[in-house]
């Protein structure tokens, strides 16, 4: 088969809405701190704040970890967020639930997916089809008391575009594994938006803030757009030590990233560690790896609209860093898929 040349990116119109997620993330580093003494008309909890707090974020989500190579096989994202006042506050004063400690996060990541069987050179077309996805995301995160809001605006590319194919089969060669073979069939090139709206509620069940915990987190989260559109409730659970002040960990198809925890009290631990766990129902009205692309013939197959997911995982902080590791039992996606689907999920997390 004859191949295209791989996709320039300087030629390209991707690359226009790449170079402004990148100037954006360089605008958002030099906006300076507010006047001393100048405070601003938002939320009290903002001004408790003696100064602006950054994270950086790194999510990995890879199969390997379950011993397979197939169905969703990787996801990888890099994040940057700040709290404080931002360029986006003009929004968040009009949301009803705008009100509280906001934090800007800037992302970017890719995901791949592929059918059970990779060594065919022509995929069987009741399995699923190979798919990659590149995308970058701007996400407002809003926390209020024990509430938490997010709202994620998605855009990319699936297809070839995604460099998934390139990706994939350059770490085989570097591990030494047989290459993919039917990545001539993934979906095509097709531009993403998707819009994504979480909220979560957190509730101490037992123990104190700096002590031993117990806390459970209520999570509903709606997606909407191209890529996926559903609707998700769930309930996650952790138990530990010294427990941040955060709300929990996320998946790549919710927020990904979620913002620092708020400063410790005076005299706290400098490290924290516990044990999490949690379950959900995902209702699927579309996902673009399953159905296949919207405008244009591709490869699909019938999907599954009842999915179920769960995991368990352990967090430890010290001082500035937080590494969380999770094992994801994800359920039947599509009409004939034998097995349910298995990845692990390592978060690490540096505030400064």
């Amino acid at each position: 088969m004859n191949r295209k040349p791989l996709f320039d990116l300087g030629q390209s119109g991707f690359a226009l809405p790449l170079r402004a997620f990148f100037l954006s993330i360089l605008s958002a580093a030099t906006l300076a701190r507010p006047a001393p003494g100048i405070a601003s008309d938002h939320s009290p909890e903002l001004q408790t704040e003696a100064r602006r707090l950054w994270m950086f974020s790194v999510r990995w989500e890879n199969d390997t970890f379950g011993g397979s190579d197939r169905f969703y096989t990787d996801g990888v994202s890099l994040s940057l967020s700040h709290t404080g006042p931002n360029w986006l506050d003009p929004v968040a004063n009009r949301l009803p639930w705008g009100e509280g400690r906001r934090t800007v996060g800037y992302d970017v990541g890719q995901i791949m997916v592929t059918p059970s069987n990779t060594r065919l050179p022509v995929p069987d077309p009741d399995d699923r089809p190979y798919a990659g996805i590149l995308y970058a995301g701007l996400a407002l995160h809003v926390e209020r008391d024990n509430q938490y809001y997010g709202l994620k605006f998605l855009t990319g590319v699936v297809g070839p575009w995604s460099l998934a194919e390139e990706t994939q089969k350059q770490v085989h060669r570097w591990i030494g594994s047989s290459l993919p073979q039917g990545w001539d069939y993934q979906l095509r090139n097709e531009p993403i938006l998707n819009l994504v709206f979480e909220h979560r509620r957190k509730f101490r069940l037992l123990g104190a803030p700096t002590k031993f915990s117990v806390e459970a987190l209520p999570v509903g989260n709606v997606m909407l757009g191209n890529v996926l559109t559903q609707g998700d409730v769930g309930l996650q659970a952790r138990i530990g030590y010294n427990v941040p002040d955060d709300f929990g960990m996320t998946l790549m198809r919710g927020m990904v990233h979620l913002p620092p925890p708020r400063p410790a009290p005076a005299g706290a631990p400098p490290w924290s560690v516990y044990v999490y766990g949690g379950a959900s129902v995902n209702l699927v009205a579309r996902n673009i790896t399953l159905d296949g692309n919207t405008w244009r013939e591709s490869r699909r197959v019938d999907k599954e609209w009842f999915v179920p997911a769960a995991e368990v995982g352990i967090a430890v902080s010290v001082h500035r860093l937080t590494a969380a590791f999770a094992y994801v039992f994800w359920g039947r996606e599509f009409v004939g898929q034998r097995d349910y689907s298995e990845f692990g999920a390592l978060t690490v997390n540096y505030h400064f």
